[in-house]
């Protein structure tokens, strides 16, 4: 049996696509293929690593050596790593320190110059928060750096719009009612502001696609549990429970601005939340599907 055809057999037995292992990897899913068809040999370090996801060793994956089944098979629901996260390198580690240390300093200085132009410290929060924040997550978060900084410069931008100018992208429901006398430019900056959020969701989805979880009823029930206190408890809640003890009158620094921008953002986040698991669990009936097909067929 040759390296390629045991690293599909490994695969195989995962019941991983191409895909979920070039994700692992960090690799394309092309340079799988390739090593599949025995076109091209893994590098020392990803024989390694591949060692370690199908868990044999070295000698069993060059060699081609039979691996008890009881060893490696396991359930379908739980063949698949629950994350495919990069693991911290050297290399990466040194990147994520520079471009923290850049984002910090050019905060620390847009809030200096904000303070000593405009003397006016909201002003400059305002302006360096998604600089500082960044800069944070760099030093602070070590897997997925790039998609949680892209979700801060959203919310902090959107802070800002709701904040400066009392948009946000809920602002679209209204297309319909629109008038010129209401300038579009607004009204097109809650589109933007709507397909930007979209774009994380997106890209939230897509970090963590390689994702799988369980069809337990404890998951399940959690996950509907979840959905209608995202769709009917939260909006209800809110509506008529805590909006209606605020005070009238709407301004920058009322309770009523900063309760429901943070309502906002909770409810963004459960329901990226809820959309990761939900597809992870859909993933696992998928992958179970498959593989009961492919045996039956077999």
């Amino acid at each position: 049996m040759t390296l390629g055809e045991n690293i599909v057999r490994l695969r195989t037995q995962k019941n991983w696509s191409q895909g979920d292992l070039a994700d692992a990897l960090e690799i394309s899913r092309q340079s799988v293929s390739k090593w599949e068809t025995d076109a091209s040999i893994p590098e020392l370090d990803k024989l390694l690593k591949l060692s370690e996801l199908f868990g044999v060793t070295l000698d069993e994956l060059v060699r081609g050596e039979e691996v008890p089944k009881t060893e490696t098979a396991m359930p379908a629901a739980q063949t698949v790593p629950t994350s495919f996260a990069p693991q911290a390198t050297p290399e990466r580690e040194k990147r994520r320190t520079i471009a923290g240390t850049v984002l910090l300093c050019t905060g620390a200085v847009i809030l200096v110059f904000c303070l000593l132009l405009a003397g006016d410290l909201l002003t400059g929060l305002l302006f360096a928060s998604p600089f500082l924040i960044c800069g944070i997550i760099c030093f602070a978060v070590k897997q997925r750096t790039g998609l949680y900084c892209g979700w801060a410069v959203y919310l902090c931008v959107d802070f800002y719009l709701r904040f400066a100018t009392g948009l946000s992208w809920t602002t679209i429901f209204m297309t319909h009612r629109w008038t010129y006398e209401m300038n579009y430019t607004r009204l097109a900056i809650a589109w933007v502001q709507f397909f930007a959020m979209l774009v994380m969701i997106v890209c939230t989805m897509r970090s963590y696609r390689a994702l799988r979880l369980s069809a337990t009823k404890k998951e399940v029930t959690w996950l509907i549990v979840g959905w209608l206190a995202v769709l009917v408890v939260l909006p209800l809640l809110m509506s008529y429970g805590i909006m209606p003890l605020m005070p009238l009158t709407y301004s920058k620094f009322s309770p009523y601005f900063f309760i429901n921008v943070l309502y906002s953002y909770v409810r963004l986040a459960l329901v990226n939340v809820l959309l990761v698991r939900t597809l992870a669990v859909w993933r696992v009936k998928r992958d179970e599907k498959k593989a009961n097909r492919n045996a039956a067929e077999t």
